[in-house]
């Protein structure tokens, strides 16, 4: 057996919390975190006991046969989001740590890296994402001209949605904001009689507002035994498709469709 000092097990301990909260608010799902933490722990000679919660993590560690030698927990204060980078950085960094042996003080290194890559560029963002909703818009019927003004609303609604998380509002409330502007765009369009049929536009603005990595991981969680996880992101997911619909019906009702 061995024995690693206090100040070792602190040390892990607390990096391994790091890391927790990282991926949990990159949008990884339990199995995940629980796996890439527990790997990492058992690289270092420890076997990690870990409580998630979708906002929070507890982690315990012990060596073979002794008691608990570390306890802690940390939380985020907002909903998780999504950046795949970040897990991707984590997940290869637990694979590194348990075969390639690598030093604690190395791991904590590639950690804080992993935490700090920066997301991409908002414009690209932006443009990817348009041009996304434009494919849809194709995909479920749409003209040329429905494609272009979706590629506007689309942009003008994510751009509402990038200035209000900056900001820190609540995220419902900005899910719901991004699809009335979007809408909107949509709506000023028909109601100018530039065109008289925007049916696939009106419902084609609005799908990058959509919960992916939620409702994803709640089925996931669901699937795996984490029945109050999955619970907790189906509900999340919901509350925001509700958003959305409230955003349609507002801007449909302003423009006089209802």
């Amino acid at each position: 057996m061995i024995n690693n000092p206090p100040e070792e097990s602190a040390r892990l301990g607390n990096m391994l919390l790091q890391a927790g909260v990282a991926l949990i608010k990159s949008g990884a799902g339990s199995n995940r975190v629980i796996t890439n933490i527990s790997r990492l722990a058992s690289a270092y000679g420890y076997e990690a006991n870990i409580d998630l919660g979708t906002r929070n993590i507890s982690i315990s560690l012990r060596q073979e046969t002794q008691e608990i030698i570390f306890t802690g927990t940390q939380s985020i204060a907002t909903l998780p989001g999504a950046n795949f980078k970040v897990l991707s950085a984590i997940s290869q960094l637990s694979w590194d740590a348990a075969e390639k042996k690598i030093s604690l003080e190395e791991s904590a290194t590639e950690i804080n890296k992993a935490i700090d890559l920066p997301p991409y560029p908002r414009p690209v963002i932006l443009i990817v994402t348009g041009i996304a909703g434009t494919a849809f818009c194709y995909t479920f019927g749409g003209n040329s001209f429905e494609m272009g003004i979706t590629f506007l609303a689309t942009l003008a609604g994510l751009f509402l949605k990038q200035e209000l998380v900056i900001k820190k509002f609540n995220p419902f409330m900005i899910t719901y904001g991004s699809a009335v502007l979007a809408a909107v765009v949509i709506g000023i369009f028909w109601k100018i009689g530039v065109a008289t049929k925007l049916e696939h536009a009106f419902a084609t603005c609005i799908l990058f507002l959509i919960p992916g990595v939620l409702l994803i991981n709640s089925i996931i969680d669901l699937m795996d035994g984490y029945i109050i996880n999955g619970i907790d992101r189906g509900v999340n997911a919901l509350m925001h498709a509700f958003a959305i619909a409230a955003g349609l019906a507002t801007v449909l009702y302003i423009f006089g469709v209802i």
